[in-house]
């Protein structure tokens, strides 16, 4: 019972807001209607009922903060004002919704078309996995494609986007560019405005263990590939360009990826 009181206390601390709740005017209010009644089980059943009360209105007051409207055509805009905010999408994917920062959606679209959520300022993602339906965020100068699950967009700087990856993988490139780029758990990058490749930062040339590729030739990638895994990769679109890090682990994973991302069919002779 301790732990929950200590909970309820921290969450009206944190959302509290002054002359938004009066408790005096509430009781007033309960008097006037039952009169004065001050039994021991009695108050402890008005302060259970007035906490109830109290959680109610904090939670409307927590929706004005974030401001959940669904306008005549079916998009849905979510805004955290004040604190951050998560909020539940309709696959389950989670958001949080950083102060003076938003998510737009279009309902029956994110429903059965497409996961796709439209981003300005910060915000951060844990994506439910959907191998049929990728999911995609697209900011104003950013453009993510998940291929796994946790990361978080900052684009409240005007001029460049910020993304890091916590867990899985994700696919960045700039907003009407083909270039792109596959970060992985513990890496981030950069979209600044008027650049057409992402730049990813604090990368080493090399891990032992990993294959680390920053703009790298795609014949150049196949070569190092095929000496690790003494296979011979093979692909006809040669002009390619890759930035991508991968473990040394399955080269069937490796090559899924650099053909999704490329958009190219790479043969494998063993």
């Amino acid at each position: 019972m301790e732990k929950i009181e200590e909970k309820c206390l921290k969450f009206v601390l944190h959302y509290y807001q002054q002359g938004k709740l009066d408790t005096r005017k509430a009781l007033q209010k309960f008097r006037h209607s039952h009169g004065e009644v001050y039994s021991g089980s009695f108050v402890r059943w008005y302060w259970m009922v007035a906490g109830i009360a109290a959680m109610l209105c904090i939670v409307g007051g927590i929706r004005l903060l974030l401001h959940t409207d669904a306008d005549h055509k079916g998009w849905v805009k979510l805004v955290a004002e004040k604190f951050p905010v998560e909020y539940v999408l309709p696959d389950s994917s989670k958001v949080v919704i950083y102060p003076q920062s938003s998510v737009r959606y279009h309902l029956q679209g994110y429903l059965h078309h497409r996961r796709e959520v439209q981003l300005e300022g910060e915000v951060g993602f844990s994506v439910r996995h959907d191998s049929l339906r990728p999911f995609t965020v697209i900011g104003r100068l950013s453009e993510v494609r998940v291929l796994g699950t946790e990361f978080r967009v900052n684009e409240v700087s005007g001029d460049t986007a910020f993304v890091q990856v916590k867990t899985g993988k994700v696919r960045l490139s700039s907003v009407g560019h083909p270039d792109a780029v596959i970060l992985t758990a513990g890496m981030s990058a950069q979209v600044v405005k008027g650049q057409k490749h992402p730049q990813v930062n604090g990368k080493k040339k090399m891990e032992k263990g990993n294959f680390v590729f920053d703009n790298t030739p795609l014949p150049k990638v196949l070569e190092e590939l095929s000496a690790y895994f003494h296979v011979r990769l093979k692909c006809e679109n040669t002009s390619k360009r890759l930035t991508a890090s991968f473990k040394a682990q399955s080269l069937d994973e490796i090559i899924e990826i650099i053909e999704k991302v490329l958009k190219v069919k790479i043969e494998k002779q063993e």
